[in-house]
């Protein structure tokens, strides 16, 4: 995919709920080792674990960037269970159904935060 599609780099361009969130109940950082791509995850959640809120602020390419950005929107009112429903396939989905293997960490490095932010050590 040599392409971006127009919303992908909308995306990209002006990034939805990027930032930092006064008072967020998680905080997740997740890296791309790979190309050195960053980003920290804030939610807020509400009853039954269901995201009320995400922000985002990091640095990486236009999909890891657009992809944050899309799945900021995407993921309020899901839960653990809804998210891992999502998982790649929706991720591909939400970004045009077409990425190439190569930038696959890319376009999935705030899901894998998202993710994390479940992991709750008790």
């Amino acid at each position: 995919m040599t392409d971006y599609k127009d919303e992908i780099i909308d995306h990209y361009k002006n990034p939805r709920n990027f930032g930092e969130m006064e008072g967020a109940d998680m905080v997740m950082d997740e890296a791309n080792s790979s190309c050195g791509d960053m980003i920290q995850i804030q939610i807020k959640r509400g009853g039954g674990g269901v995201i009320k809120e995400m922000k985002w602020r990091g640095v990486g390419c236009a999909i890891s960037t657009a992809s944050a950005s899309m799945l900021s929107e995407k993921v309020v009112g899901m839960n653990k269970e809804a998210l891992e429903k999502f998982g790649e396939g929706g991720i591909t989905e939400m970004l045009g159904g077409e990425i190439n293997p190569g930038r696959m960490k890319c376009a999935t490095l705030a899901y894998r935060a998202l993710l994390k932010v479940f992991e709750e050590k008790r």
